[in-house]
């Protein structure tokens, strides 16, 4: 059985370009992004959280498709970016034998703009999140929140969530390890250099297609803009449901978000 690296997120943190980059600059390594089953993974993430898939089902789930892709790689290093893991990581553990466990963070302000400006309240995912069950999770109810949120709301939920939970599933992993897309994307690659070193392998910036100052798929449209430019009520919203995570990690410090916050609160 290869040796596995899984590389989780809430979502809209650069792992495809990680997949990209791995696969295509390591020879001996199979990197995939999202492979298949990626939608059925979505489905039953979501209904994990919920509470409608119990842990027997997940475990049946996630060794089949195991077993579909340790049959077919040749190599000794698998390595797989893939979001919706991160809802089934408390079983994870019981089917891969002590993965690497990569837990990339993005700041919630960043997350939240680059969903909504990627789709998520609009055309077909806006659709899908409200019609077909599971498509995302129930923020709502998890949250306890007593009132439908809005699409800021609904997307910092989803960030609040997924990140809480790997948080929380992090002593279960030996080899657990967190990092910042935003140093992951810095200008020297401090973030990519760390995690190569954590996997294992030698840094490779050059001789690829694939290159550290690469991006993919990126949001196309405007719904959001960069957080300075939010009203006092859009960052009230995300701060309520972000704050103890944020600070966690490292966000939310700037002098400007604190007044904005301090302000909303006194006013609130």
């Amino acid at each position: 059985m290869p040796k596995t690296a899984l590389i989780l997120s809430s979502g809209r943190t650069g792992t495809q370009f990680l997949a990209h980059y791995f696969d295509a600059n390591y020879h001996d390594v199979v990197a995939l992004h999202e492979p298949p089953p990626a939608r059925w993974l979505r489905f039953a993430s979501h209904a994990h959280l919920r509470g409608s898939l119990s842990d027997d089902r997940i475990r049946s789930l996630l060794a089949w498709k195991r077993r579909h892709y340790d049959d077919r790689l040749d190599t000794d290093f698998y390595i797989e970016s893939n979001p919706f893991l991160s809802g089934l990581i408390d079983v994870i553990g019981n089917v891969w034998d002590a993965p690497i466990v990569i837990h990339v963070v993005r700041d919630p302000r960043d997350a939240v703009r680059s969903s909504l400006n990627h789709g998520t309240g609009s055309g077909f995912k806006g659709i899908a999140n409200r019609l077909i069950p599971f498509w995302y999770p129930d923020v709502r109810r998890i949250l306890a929140l007593d009132h439908a949120p809005s699409w800021i709301e609904h997307a910092a939920g989803v960030w609040a969530i997924m990140n809480q939970r790997l948080c929380d599933a992090a002593p279960r992993y030996p080899h657990y390890h967190r990092l910042r897309y935003e140093d992951l994307f810095d200008d020297s690659h401090s973030g990519l250099r760390a995690l190569c070193t954590i996997l294992g392998l030698p840094y490779r910036e050059r001789g690829t297609a694939v290159t550290p100052g690469a991006r993919m798929n990126q949001s196309r449209l405007a719904v959001l803009p960069d957080w300075r430019e939010w009203n006092q009520q859009q960052c009230l919203s995300l701060d309520r449901i972000c704050a103890p995570l944020m600070r966690e990690f490292g966000y939310g410090d700037e002098p400007e978000w604190r007044e904005r916050i301090a302000r909303g609160t006194a006013d609130g």
